[in-house]
């Protein structure tokens, strides 16, 4: 049996798909990714077209975001128009709102999709399509009727999936008209990949600890629990082992909601393995809470080069009341010291743009942030309203949102450039006197302010940021000039792209304009049915 896996994403990250991929492989099935960044044609296009009938799967799948849910639409209508082939669709957005996504797709996978996948593949060669499945986790649309299957319990054990690929030899791409195998031509998808294809997206854990009320995350307890789940050190090092064989493979990005939730005994096993195997710089992801001495530690030894760690708010009360994230100020600033001390790149990501936030809060951030440790790097995030989160739910009864503005606005989109988040991103490269200085409410600030706040914001965005960065990833790969250089070339664009382009890079923003500017060209796309 095949099946196609369709991605409509920006960008070539389809962890979730190439999951899927590996299971479909490795229980004797065929499978392949597509990846349609965007498409919002009118018509499919015949490359498409001759690509799906030459292939000829027996189930085709869509995995999709809340922002792809109306190209989700679009291409299940237009493949509708040429083929027969029952269509599943799955991924964030459609265990959140199943119902919504099963009136127009013949099926609908709420929760994990590897197992579910392969079963509804063996279902569709033994029984046919005119048969309703009865495999948890699959929804069917039947005779007008719509069948829910409950939730299975998760994969306790993560070894037991195979693991992803770097770039599977059955991962294509729709570019300028045309479709090409990505492992044939490994500049397009590198042209597509995040960071330009020079690191390995990955994975350790499924789950996080946490319940903040902002994050996409919250809505999937229901679905998901709040247990961790962590894959075996072997069975990590084995994913490592095969992606390290590729030479354009610079670092690891672990994408792991907080890396330090494993154990000692775990990151002590893991660092050992790691650097007598795989050697390269790598990225993680800590909560400030949980982020141990002895732990980072011994990840700095084995090649950790950067620690993304989310702070959100310097204000405590908009972390406990507003967000429902537990986390103390002096919490945030013991981690940094500790990052510091090792002597790895603080990336610290920060929201603004709240609604529920106030002038005084938004200052008290801005103080809070210039008492950390420098240097570092500072990244801001417009508060999105993510589906289904408490957060969400409460800015649709203030009517601050709409439940549906998720679904064509990219998240995270670019940040207001107002007077104090302009502050707030060159506090951690100007003297703290001068932040001092600036840091005023509306009714204190003259025009001087506002003068010398945009003229060191322009100034620390071309020069001194861009000068930080690299000392800090040269400092983060002990100095090594080569691997400095080789990092620094493999990430110029993208680099170059976020500068520009303030958080988001340009294909993201094309994607969000075109998704706005359709709903006034082809406003029958976003009618409900």
């Amino acid at each position: 049996m095949k099946c196609l896996l369709i991605s409509l994403q920006s960008n070539a990250y389809v962890t979730g798909l190439k999951y899927i991929a590996a299971n479909i492989h490795a229980n004797s099935h065929e499978a392949r990714i597509l990846l349609l960044p965007g498409y919002l044609e009118p018509t499919l296009s015949p490359a498409i077209e001759d690509f799906i009938r030459d292939y000829n799967p027996d189930l085709i799948g869509i995995g999709l975001m809340s922002i792809e849910f109306y190209p989700a639409k679009n291409i299940t209508r237009l493949l509708r128009e040429r083929f027969q082939t029952p269509i599943i669709w799955g991924g964030v957005h459609v265990s959140t709102y199943p119902e919504e996504c099963i009136k127009y797709a013949d099926y609908v996978c709420r929760g994990e999709g590897e197992s579910a996948v392969v079963s509804l593949l063996e279902h569709l060669r033994n029984k046919g399509k005119d048969v309703p499945p009865n495999i948890p986790n699959i929804w069917v649309r039947c005779n007008g009727k719509i069948i829910k299957q409950s939730v299975s319990s998760l994969e306790t054990n993560l070894d037991n999936l195979p693991f992803q690929e770097y770039l599977p030899d059955y991962y294509y791409g729709f570019h300028n008209g045309k479709i090409y195998n990505f492992a044939k031509n490994p500049h397009l998808f590198r042209r597509y990949a995040l960071y330009s294809g020079t690191c390995h997206m990955m994975i350790t854990t499924r789950g996080c600890p946490f319940n903040c009320s902002y994050c996409g995350h919250t809505a999937l307890i229901a679905v998901y629990g709040r247990k961790v789940r962590e894959r075996a050190v072997e069975n990590c090092m084995e994913e490592l082992k095969a992606v390290k064989k590729d030479p354009y493979v610079l670092y690891i990005n672990f994408e792991d909601d907080c890396f330090f939730v494993h154990s000692r005994e775990w990151i002590r096993k893991f660092s050992e393995k790691y650097k007598k195997h795989i050697n390269l710089p790598f990225i993680v992801r800590a909560i400030p809470t949980l982020l141990e001495r002895e732990k980072l530690f011994m990840l700095k030894d084995a090649g950790l080069s950067m620690i993304v760690m989310g702070i959100q708010s310097g204000s405590d009360r908009v972390n406990f009341e507003i967000y429902d994230r537990r986390i103390n100020f002096s919490s945030v600033m013991k981690a940094a010291e500790l990052i510091s001390e090792a002597k790895a790149v603080p990336f610290y990501e920060m929201i603004v743009d709240n609604p529920y936030e106030t002038e005084e809060t938004e200052m008290e951030t801005i103080d809070s942030m210039s008492k950390l440790r420098r240097p570092y790097i500072i990244s801001l995030a417009h508060l999105t309203f993510f589906p289904g989160t408490p957060l969400t739910e409460k800015a649709i009864k203030d009517n601050i949102t709409t439940r549906d503005s998720s679904l064509y606005t990219y998240m995270p989109t670019k940040f207001n450039e107002t007077y104090l988040n302009k502050l707030l991103r060159i506090t951690p490269y100007i003297p703290r006197f001068l932040v001092r200085y600036l840091n005023k409410s509306v009714t204190s600030r003259r025009q001087f302010h506002l003068l010398l706040t945009n003229i060191l914001y322009f100034t620390v965005r071309m020069t001194i940021e861009p000068a930080i960065f690299m000392f800090l990833i040269s400092r983060s790969v002990n100095y090594n000039i080569k691997l400095t250089i080789r990092t620094l070339i493999g990430n110029w664009r993208p680099a170059l792209s976020k500068l520009i382009f303030n958080y988001l890079g340009k294909k993201d923003l094309e994607y969000t304009e075109r998704l706005i500017s359709l709903r006034k060209t082809t406003p029958a796309l976003f009618e409900k049915d």
